[in-house]
């Protein structure tokens, strides 16, 4: 059973909320690397002020004006990127409203919103690891071949199989746990769109790897470059969806962003009630 919150010790939780600062604040770093334009660097220099005034605290001394600027940042990172806004924001919005019934509740034994992927941690980072490497092999090719779009191809099936699906069943988990109904888990876990399968449905995310993983797609060359066509009406499925070379790795990319906003958003989630209840100077009454 995972911990409670109130049952931190102090050190415990100024700990506990360092290392979650220090995770943030390496990924915002990236995206600044990445989009300076769209990121600003102040993001990381709060945050790691923040990690070492807390990492130097000997008692509790946040005030709520500490706080704010964080969960201004969860918000801002769900609108980062126009094409995932809608998928983020409701992504937040969920576990948002967990927090609120967990605090409405106090004989509620407490809820770890990361559970499920840190027990699977390793596979997801090996993942998503292979799929960094298989993007920086293919930097500076200029012709599309088609072992470049095998390598992403066979990179897609891990990912769903380690990441995809690990972040699915966190969502589920914490949907029937707390008895949320105004959630659906494959639109938020969807790059573009959820996709029918049988009487239910499914992420675009699975029904990719499910047609690369059972041959029901076409590579064709157009020049020096190609298109791929994926055609699919296997268990349920009637899916047909064709994309250009530039459109797939647009979409590998997208997948990329949505989980890696998606991890990061549960790291702000976790971080918040550890800030509130164990380090703010005047907590409020639960």
């Amino acid at each position: 059973m995972p911990k409670k919150v109130t049952e931190f010790s102090f050190d415990e939780a100024k700990n506990a909320a360092a290392n979650r600062l220090s995770a943030l604040a390496d990924f915002m770093e990236s995206l600044n690397d990445k989009f300076p334009d769209k990121v600003p660097l102040d993001w990381t220099i709060l945050l790691r002020q923040l990690e070492l005034r807390i990492s130097q605290a000997s008692s509790p001394f946040l005030k709520e004006s500490d706080i704010q600027p964080i969960i201004d940042l969860a918000y801002q990172l769900a609108q980062a990127n126009p094409e995932t806004t809608v998928q983020l924001s409701a992504f937040l919005n969920l576990y948002f409203e967990i927090i609120k019934k967990m605090k409405a509740d106090p004989k509620d034994i407490g809820y770890a919103p990361q559970q499920i992927i840190i027990d699977n941690w390793k596979e997801i980072e090996e993942a998503d690891s292979l799929a960094e490497s298989v993007v920086s092999d293919l930097k500076g090719i200029r012709t599309h071949q088609t072992a470049s779009i095998m390598a992403v191809l066979n990179s897609h099936v891990g990912r769903t199989e380690k990441i995809e699906y690990h972040i699915r069943k966190q969502l589920e988990n914490a949907v029937n746990r707390y008895n949320l109904k105004h959630y659906d888990i494959n639109m938020i876990c969807s790059v573009r769109h959820k996709v029918k399968k049988g009487k239910g449905w499914t992420t675009d995310i699975r029904a990719i790897r499910d047609s690369i993983s059972h041959s029901h797609y076409k590579i064709n060359p157009i020049g020096n470059t190609f298109e791929i066509a994926f055609d699919n009406d296997e268990k349920g499925y009637s899916f047909h969806e064709k994309f250009s070379a530039k459109e797939f790795y647009h979409f590998f990319d997208l997948f990329t962003l949505l989980y890696k906003f998606q991890l990061h958003l549960l790291i702000i989630v976790e971080l918040l009630p550890l800030l509130v209840t164990c380090l703010l100077k005047n907590p409020p009454a639960s």
